[in-house]
Order: C-alpha cells, then structure tokens, then sequence
C-alpha cells in the first residue's frame, strides 16, 4: 500500500481522533467517485499492524482496495494469486452519517456477502483533493461506535 506525507500525519494520531477529522471533511459525490482506489491502512501503530489478518480472518485477505462504476456500485479489490479480483460487491449512497449525522458517501455490502459483510458500513469523505477517508464500523449495537480508518488513493489503472 503506498504512503504519502499525509498518510505520515494520519499514522501518528490516537484512534480517537479520527471521528473528529471526519466530521470536519465534505463528501464526496456520487458521480466523482468511480475508478479503482488503492487502500491504505492508517492511524496508531497497533492497528495498522492487525487491519491485514483482521481483514484475513473474516474474509478480505489481500485487500488492495476498491473499484467504483460511478453509477452507485462497486466491488472491493484483493491480490491472490499475484492477481487483483473483485470480490465481496458494494453499492454506495448519499446517506446521513451514523458518525456525525452530516452528509456522507455510504458504502454498504450485498445480502451476497459472507458473514459480517452484510453488517459492515464503510463512510466515505473527501481528505484532500484526492485521497478519501474511511471509516468503517460494524451497523449492529454498541460495535457502530467503534470506527476504524481507512485511505482510498485513485489509481489510473491496475494490473490484474
């Protein structure tokens, strides 16, 4: 994944810093977010170092990032087999926060999708003029409090 000076700030933030950051960023529109985004993990230390087997314990192992259409789905990206596939379908909406209430880009996951997907929300808001941040929290009691932090880097192309 790569890293940028931007990056280098976000990782030396407690956790609890990014809902405040979030809320203070606009969203991104629908019809601008398309093309392939690489991922980026980000925030403390700790969980930068278990974001990769987190993701492999519950299915996303290798994720590389995502691909949006433009027309309101997606799909996320991993790397198996020194390839990319799609796997694990998204559709994306204009939707309220549940961090802050303010206007975000949701990203949920298909009925289609194994256990926990269905239960994941992933928020979307504009960092910079590029880069996205992410915060993703499971939709179901207590655990939508706990949000964990993501980049979303556009790619002009990828290989795979």
């Amino acid at each position: 994944m790569s890293e940028n000076e931007q990056a280098r700030r976000l990782n030396q933030l407690p956790l609890s810093a990014f809902k405040p950051l979030f809320g203070s960023l606009p969203p991104p529109e629908l019809a601008l977010t398309t093309g392939v985004f690489q991922a980026e993990f980000t925030g403390p230390a700790w969980l930068r170092k278990i974001a990769g087997p987190g993701l492999a314990l519950v299915g996303l192992g290798g994720w590389w990032g995502k691909v949006f259409d433009g027309q309101g789905t997606g799909a996320n990206l991993v790397s198996r087999k020194g390839a990319l596939q799609r796997i694990f379908p998204v559709q994306l909406a204009l939707a309220p926060s549940a961090v802050d209430g303010k206007p975000s880009l949701a990203v949920h996951y298909t009925r289609g999708c194994p256990f926990p997907w269905p239960y994941v929300v992933d928020e979307l808001r504009c960092l910079d003029e590029t880069s996205l941040l992410g915060l993703t929290y499971v939709n179901a009691g207590l655990l939508r409090k706990l949000c964990l932090p993501f980049l979303l880097h556009p790619q002009e192309q990828i290989n795979g």
